[in-house]
């Protein structure tokens, strides 16, 4: 492929990407409050203001990511003050890569544009963003230590891990790929005391904060989806029962029974019917377990291409070839790995659809990856430039889909 295709397929990739990005963040923020997981957080604010501090922390809110939106709803609506806090986030990020990591390369930040502007829950008032780039932020810091401990930074390590461990339960699903990236440091971590006191102060104030919840409900203070009054049914039963009817032909795929329809079947086969946590349910019926874990598998592959382009296959072949030729673990096929292994983990633990946004943290990393690969020449220009001509379709797709929704 000549070097004049290459560089106007470059320049249309910019182009197109540059408009989906204006289309895509007035389509997002024109969104009517409340929709999605945002209502949630709405109620936890009105909660907060109407109720105090002490009886939302024991009914269960993301403490931090509330504390960051809270000063801002006496300025502006809630929902508006959760989007812009976000928009705040993710433009923090980019401030992140370009001032701390030092990435100049245009095409990294078109990606991520393209990522922005495709996945759109940068735009909606919840707490994924926070979560979802403290994780970014730690496996960046932990990729860049193995490349070169003076290149990682040990502040932003340990204080991006906490910050996701403080937002999220959801950071228990990601602990596997924690502990991995832990153990790869093992020998290159060392801790300043500066770092450390930080850490600990910083731990010793969030429990302070979650005392309510500890005390009553002896967990820390997360954003929970709670039933109506009157219903025992779970998340995780309304979930599996989700899946059950979408194979029966009797729910459309990627949408959820109410939480009375669930409470119905549970009242009518007994509680023993349907598993009460995730846990239990990867063992509740196996071979569904394995139908579905293939299914989600493919599910994952797919949507992710949509947010990637080719990148998530690239990737993931690098990454496998790589371990191929060295029979280990290294700087060369961390992400690579750690990707591979929340696809897998993500698929055996969802019964019902996959929701594509929690492999944000491992999606952004992919992208960094594979733009270093860029850089050092290690992907042909052909396929380089193939990607550009997918990402272009994918963007052209995207803002035409947009549109029919405006």
């Amino acid at each position: 492929m000549g070097k004049i295709y290459q560089k106007s397929l470059r320049f249309l990739f910019k182009g197109i990407v540059l408009i989906y990005t204006v289309v895509a963040t007035i389509y997002f923020l024109k969104k009517p409050a409340g929709s999605g997981d945002e209502l949630l957080f709405i109620n936890d604010l009105l909660l907060v203001h109407q109720q105090g501090w002490i009886a939302a922390i024991e009914k269960g809110i993301s403490i931090l990511y509330i504390l960051i939106c809270y000063p801002f709803t006496f300025l502006m609506p809630s929902f508006i003050a959760l989007r812009l806090i976000n928009v705040l986030l993710f433009l923090g990020l980019l401030v992140y890569f370009f001032k701390w990591k030092k990435i100049k390369q245009s095409h990294f930040y078109f990606l991520l544009l393209f990522f922005f502007s495709t996945v759109g829950y940068f735009l909606s008032g919840t707490n994924d963003p926070l979560f979802f780039i403290a994780l970014i932020v730690f496996f960046v810091e932990t990729y860049f230590f193995l490349e070169d401990p003076k290149k990682g930074n040990m502040g932003w390590w340990i204080g991006s891990l906490l910050v996701a461990f403080f937002t999220r339960e959801l950071f228990v699903v990601f602990l596997p790929v924690v502990i991995i990236s832990v153990y790869m440091l093992r020998k290159k971590l060392k801790l300043k005391k500066r770092t450390l006191v930080f850490s600990i102060v910083f731990v010793f104030v969030m429990l302070f904060f979650n005392s309510p919840s500890l005390i009553k409900n002896h967990t820390l203070s997360y954003d929970a989806k709670l039933p109506p009054r009157g219903i025992t049914a779970t998340w995780a039963q309304r979930q599996y029962y989700a899946q059950l009817l979408v194979n029966e032909g009797k729910l459309k795929n990627q949408t959820h029974p109410s939480w009375q329809q669930t409470q119905s079947y549970i009242d009518e086969h007994g509680v023993a019917s349907l598993p009460t946590d995730t846990l239990s349910g990867i063992f509740f019926d196996i071979g569904l377990t394995i139908k579905e874990f293939f299914k989600d598998f493919l599910d994952i592959c797919l949507y992710g291409s949509r947010q990637l382009g080719l990148i998530l296959p690239i990737v993931l072949i690098m990454g496998f070839l790589d371990f191929i030729r060295k029979k280990k673990l290294s700087n060369h096929n961390y992400i690579p790995a750690i990707l591979l292994t929340m696809m897998c983990i993500f698929a055996l633990i969802t019964i019902s659809f996959v929701e594509v946004r929690w492999f944000a943290p491992l999606f952004v990393v992919s992208i960094l990856f594979y733009c270093r690969k860029v850089d050092k020449k290690e992907i042909s220009q052909w396929l380089v430039s193939v990607n550009y001509g997918v990402i272009f379709l994918l963007s052209l797709y995207g803002i035409y889909g947009l549109f029919l929704k405006m």
